[in-house]
């Protein structure tokens, strides 16, 4: 889940995921919310956030990529 401030402020988000920790990273489809649900194609992979602001509030932050993703134990 990614969050931005001040509380209350709106941005656009944009995920994207990688086959090595220093990229190249690529858009995973349909991820524009603020939390992303992974799904099989992700496992393995590294994840990072983009979150640019909208409506009144400016500036784009990207997040560190995560360690590589796995799919959690039935």
């Amino acid at each position: 889940t990614a969050s931005v401030s001040p509380e209350g402020a709106t941005a656009t988000y944009a995920w994207q995921a990688a086959d090595a920790q220093g990229g190249p990273f690529s858009p995973i489809p349909d991820a524009a919310q603020n939390t992303l649900s992974l799904q099989e194609a992700q496992s393995g992979k590294y994840i990072k956030v983009t979150a640019t602001g909208t409506g009144g509030y400016e500036g784009t932050e990207e997040t560190a990529a995560t360690e590589a993703v796995h799919a959690a134990a039935p």
